[in-house]
């Protein structure tokens, strides 16, 4: 049986780099960043925050104004069908409206490294079917950025 843990950031950091998952730390806040989801088209910002007894790994994508009231509609049917996750617009004055996804590993028990890649790849799997979804509907921000032959700017965390 593998050990179980309650795990602290280093420890979530060490399972994310045993299991080749590209992450960073950034100097504005305390989240993982998981390279991977940020990289997509849409998305705004990927980390997983560790907390005193769970994880919470969260996606944020950034969404057309016009899109709105069609995704207000859609997130009860986005809910169930991605039942072990979150979803919810985020509106503030200061910025475009976002989408966001996210997912909880209860750790207090402890969980072994199995549970907490379990728990990462099928959460980063959820996310990457919900951005795809996303990208059909139209309504990520993305869609109406640089065209192919200009340069993109490389993916900056928001926060």
């Amino acid at each position: 049986m593998e050990p179980l843990f309650v795990p602290d950031a280093n420890q979530v950091k060490r399972w994310l780099d045993e299991g080749s998952t590209t992450n960073y730390i950034c100097e504005h806040c305390d989240g993982l960043h998981l390279s991977e989801l940020q990289q997509m088209d849409g998305v705004l910002d990927s980390r997983i925050f560790v907390e005193s007894d769970h994880l919470i790994l969260t996606t944020e994508m950034e969404l057309r104004p016009t899109a709105l009231l069609p995704l207000t509609i859609e997130t009860g049917r986005l809910n169930i069908a991605f039942p072990h996750s979150k979803i919810f617009l985020e509106v503030t004055d200061e910025a475009l409206p976002k989408l966001v996804v996210m997912d909880t590993l209860h750790t207090r028990a402890g969980v072994s490294f199995s549970q907490f890649r379990h728990f990462l790849l099928t959460t980063m799997e959820n996310t990457r079917q919900l951005v795809s979804d996303c990208q059909n509907m139209g309504v990520l921000t993305y869609m109406d950025g640089p065209s192919d032959d200009e340069e993109e700017a490389p993916g900056v965390s928001l926060h």
